[in-house]
This record gives structure tokens, C-alpha cells and sequence, in this order.
């Protein structure tokens, strides 16, 4: 029997966009004050803070497209998943209609009749729905972070155009193509290089070159690239914890040791990217552009440790290598409880996936959110004792952290 051949991907062949995809309907005159919106992602993280400002910020009816078995399904879904953020009203009820489907099903798996019923109905598109999985290969993502995206597309330019608010991220420029630039800006196109790390890097890569092609196409359509979302300013509230940032600081708690690293860590609060997005979103001058999401003052490691020291975590510097070896050696450690080893080994295999904690990046730049949040109110809190302290009291709140 002759072995398969596993096919090399052409990732740049997967960011063409086809003949079908256009835009040639006139534009919703409701684009900037919708009186109706189309949401993915509303049951994930960021989609919850979304749902929860276009609510308060428009008088839109929002569509949430919710995989489920029924509609009542769906809705107790969404209504749990805000009530885990404290965001649930009930007042706000009418509004949310919650519609089963999915977004790697053609026409979202909806009746045709509906679905057209539904694409002449819609004045705006968001679209947030995405699978985060750092260790996938592409081919496990491409369904849903491409596929979907080309169904968001296709159905943005039936019956009339829709503008696409779509969620991408700043891993799309973490490759070696850039590691030389002077400065990243928000109108530079993110080069494909085979240094890519990851599935999910690539996926959103693509992703991100199909949108901007139906850009080109006419589509009034928005990039939105953040890196590294944490929790809600206030709150804190979170519910990804298996990113290598909450991980590791966890780690580091349990074995009481961190490493000696030269590094700036970059977070931004859930809420100041849905409050921008929603905001940069009634703006039609933001039609075509990208926008970065990153925290313009990352704190250095050293100063988020004597933080966390200050919160009453006994903390010792080591160097890399050995706190490695410790780290290690605790995991394989019989004696050491359950718990502690499997955080470990959690530890271990976040830093080994491929991940951008420590990835040398050229400056970013983020000119053209600046210009259009001026005056709104909407700012990056200053990752300090109090924004980390928050964090780390919401983190003993749910007990992932002591």
C-alpha cells in the first residue's frame, strides 16, 4: 500500500477570494445608526462585552447566530453566558433574538427563504465568532476562522451590502516577514511568511487577507487587530484563562519563583476593545481601515512581579533555566498534589506552543484608533496595581488562583 502524501497548504492561494463575492448592492441606509445588527460570537468572550455595548450604544435589535438545538436553547445560552459577566438585563430581553445556526454551515444552516429573508433585514455585521487554539494545525481551524468568515462575506453582499465589523487579530504580523520593520502600521498589509507560527496564526492570516480582498471589492468593511484581551477593567472578569500570560503568572505563583525576563507584557481590558469597536463602528470614515488594539505603556516583567509580590505572593527571582528545571522537576514531583502538577504541565506546554509572550516585535502603531477615539472617552487604563490587582482579586474570586 502506498503511504498518503500529506498536501503542503498554499496559504496565499486560500486568501483569494472568488468571483462570487461581491458588493454591488446599495449600502443599508441604517449602516451607522442600525436598527439591526448581526452578531457571531456572542456566547465567547469579547462577543458578550459586544452584545452588551451594542445594546447600551444603539437601539438595534441584535441577531445572535448561536449553535443549539432550538431557539429556547439558544436563548438560555446567552442569557446564561451575561449573567456569568454580570451583564444580564432583563429589560434587555426583546432586543436579543437569539437565531440557531452555525457559521461554518452554508447559509449559517438557516431555510434559504429565511436567510434572505434575513440578509435584506440587516443594517450591520459583527463578526467575532473564531476558534482560539494556539497547539490545532490549520486544518482543524480553517472551518470555522476561514470558512466562516467567506459565509460572513457572502452574506454581507446578498440583497443589500452590509458593513462587516471583523475581529482579526495582531498575530497575522508575527512572522519573520516583519520582524525588521521600523514600525507595524495599521494600513500595512501583513506579509505571509512560512515562519507563521501555528495553526491559528495562519487561520487568521487568511482570514484576515479575505476580508481585506472584499475591502478592495467595495465592501464596507473594518479589521480590528487586538493582541492579548483580558478582563473586564472593572471586574476583571474573564473566562479564557488558558492563555500563556494567566497560565504562567499562575505557574510562577505555585512554585514561588519566576524567571528572570527582559520583556514588556502587553494586555487590554475586554471592554475598552468592545467599547472601541462599537464606537470606531458609527463612524464611516473608519470604512476600509484596520485598526490595532494594543496597550501603548506594556508593563516590564519585573514591575508585574513586584505586583503580584505586593499582593502578598512570595515570589523569588530565578533565571530561566533553572526556573524551568524547577518548574520541571515539580511537575514530575509524586509527592507534589494533583492540582499543582497539572498547572504545571499546563505551564510547560503553553510555553512550548507556539505563542507571542516573547516574540520580537517591531514598534507598533495604532495612529488611526487614537484619532477616532479622541474625545470619546474611550482610553487604555495603565497596567498597574490597581488594573493587575483587579485581575488577581477576580482570579482568587473564581479560585485559579490561592
Amino acid at each position: 500500500m502506498t503511504p498518503s502524501v500529506q498536501t503542503e497548504v498554499d496559504f496565499e492561494a486560500e486568501a483569494q477570494l472568488g468571483p462570487e463575492f461581491q458588493f454591488s448592492h446599495p449600502i443599508s441606509p441604517h449602516a451607522l445608526a442600525p436598527r439591526t445588527v448581526f452578531l457571531t460570537g456572542a456566547t465567547g468572550f469579547l462577543g458578550a462585552y459586544l452584545l452588551d455595548e451594542l445594546l447600551r450604544k444603539t437601539q438595534a435589535e441584535i441577531y445572535c447566530l448561536v449553535r443549539a438545538d432550538s431557539e429556547t436553547q439558544a436563548a438560555e445560552r446567552l442569557e446564561t453566558h451575561l449573567r456569568s459577566f454580570d451583564l444580564w438585563r432583563k429589560a434587555d430581553a426583546p432586543r436579543i433574538h437569539p437565531i440557531v445556526g452555525d457559521v461554518t454551515q452554508t447559509r449559517f444552516g438557516l431555510p434559504e427563504d429565511f436567510y434572505r429573508r434575513l440578509a435584506a433585514t440587516i443594517d450591520v455585521i459583527y463578526h467575532g465568532a473564531g476558534r482560539l487554539n494556539m497547539a490545532f494545525p490549520y486544518a482543524r481551524l480553517k472551518p470555522v476562522n476561514v470558512d466562516g468568515v467567506k459565509e460572513i462575506l457572502r452574506f454581507a453582499g446578498l440583497e443589500r451590502t452590509k458593513p462587516v465589523h471583523f475581529l482579526s487579530s495582531m498575530v497575522v504580523f508575527f512572522s519573520d516577514a516583519h520582524t525588521n520593520d521600523e514600525l507595524l502600521k495599521e494600513s500595512d498589509t501583513p506579509i505571509f511568511d512560512p515562519g507563521l507560527k501555528g495553526g491559528y496564526s495562519k487561520s487568521k492570516w487568511v482570514a484576515d487577507r479575505l476580508v481585506a480582498a472584499a475591502q478592495q471589492r467595495g465592501l464596507p468593511a473594518c479589521i480590528y487587530r487586538p493582541v492579548r484581551i483580558m478582563g473586564h477593567s472593572r471586574t476583571g472578569a474573564i473566562n479564557d484563562l488558558n492563555d500563556v500570560l494567566p497560565l504562567l503568572l499562575k505557574g510562577c505563583i505555585l512554585l514561588g519563583k519566576y524567571p528572570a525576563l527582559d520583556i514588556r507584557v502587553t494586555m487590554v481590558p475586554v471592554d475598552v476593545i468592545s467599547r472601541a469597536m462599537v464606537h470606531l463602528a458609527g463612524d464611516a470614515s473608519s470604512w476600509g481601515k484596520a485598526f490595532h488594539f494594543f496597550h501603548p505603556s506594556p508593563i516590564p516583567w519585573i514591575d508585574l512581579m513586584a505586583i503580584l509580590r505586593d499582593r502578598g505572593f512570595a515570589l523569588e527571582e530565578t533565571s530561566y533555566e533553572q526556573w524551568w528545571k524547577e518548574l520541571k522537576s515539580r511537575m514530575q514531583d509524586p509527592a507534589a498534589p494533583q492540582e499543582q502538577r497539572s498547572v504545571f504541565s499546563s505551564v510547560m506546554m503553553a510555553m512550548t506552543a507556539p505563542h507571542f509572550l516573547f516574540f520580537k516585535r517591531p514598534p507598533l502603531d495604532s495612529t488611526q484608533v487614537r484619532e477616532r477615539l479622541k474625545g470619546s472617552g474611550i482610553e487604555y487604563p495603565p497596567i498597574d496595581d490597581k488594573l493587575v490587582g483587579t485581575y488577581v482579586d477576580y482570579w482568587r474570586s473564581i479560585r485559579f488562583l490561592p
